[in-house]
């Protein structure tokens, strides 16, 4: 826990993790560190339209770190990610590097795009017959990977651009509240990952955990967050006037 990236926001007793400044009388919302274990995909293509987590939001921000990467032999999957994945040429030289090794690879949208990420997968539903009510939300269900061409359509037809990351071994990706995210292993991989409540994004983890309460099928999230004592520690810290704060994200690679 030490060694995480941004430990004033990411440690469980940073000065900006609001979890941090709530009263001892109050019970802390559990925010990890937890393991996320999962395989690899043996093969990836254009229309692949299935991943290891589906593109879901977290209603805090969190911190992933890859900390094993277990590589079958066999396993094809590089080559064919740097061909048909929109990466940087540092990406692309981490690739061909022998002492790299990637594991995870990352597709993450702003949280200000999920009402046109929501009208755009309505209309696959639609497009593959699919029975689904507007009321319904098929971020929150988690029953969609976009495969690379979908993502395609949605620059095309929305103006939604999203970022690729690939997580190497090592590697620590920051995903702020309510940013859209999918992952797909490239090999068999253990992700140490811890959440925090940062003050720039807790008015978008308020605005998830309202609309979660709304529908009775979900648990109640905010009893798990508790998001209006966090609100009360974001003032008390001071550290910000208002709490009209856009969302933002920055990705950095030590490389």
């Amino acid at each position: 826990m030490r060694n995480l990236p941004l430990p004033e926001y990411s440690d469980p007793e940073g000065n900006l993790n609001l979890a941090s400044h709530l009263p001892s009388f109050f019970v802390r919302p559990d925010l990890g560190p937890r393991l996320c274990c999962a395989y690899g995909m043996n093969h990836t293509s254009q229309d692949q339209d299935f991943g290891t987590a589906n593109l879901h939001v977290e209603v805090s921000d969190i911190v992933s770190v890859l900390v094993y990467v277990g590589v079958a032999k066999g396993n094809g999957v590089l080559s064919k990610t740097g061909k048909e994945e929109d990466l940087d040429e540092g990406v692309r030289r981490r690739l061909k590097d022998s002492s790299e090794t990637p594991g995870a690879l990352w597709h993450i949208y702003l949280n200000r795009d999920l009402d046109k990420v929501r009208e755009f997968l309505h209309k696959l539903c639609k497009e593959q017959g699919l029975d689904i009510s507007l009321e319904q939300d098929p971020i929150r269900e988690q029953g969609w990977y976009l495969s690379r061409k979908q993502r395609q359509r949605l620059l095309e037809e929305h103006g939604v651009q999203g970022w690729t990351v690939v997580q190497f071994l090592g590697d620590s990706v920051l995903i702020p509240a309510g940013a859209m995210h999918q992952v797909q292993n490239l090999h068999s991989c253990v992700q140490v990952i811890n959440d925090f409540v940062s003050p720039e994004h807790v008015v978008n983890s308020f605005h998830l955990t309202q609309e979660l309460r709304s529908t009775k099928e979900e648990v109640n999230y905010e009893d798990k967050l508790q998001v209006t004592d966090l609100f009360k520690a974001k003032q008390s810290v001071g550290l910000y006037s208002s709490l009209d704060v856009t969302a933002h994200m920055v990705v950095k690679s030590p490389h």
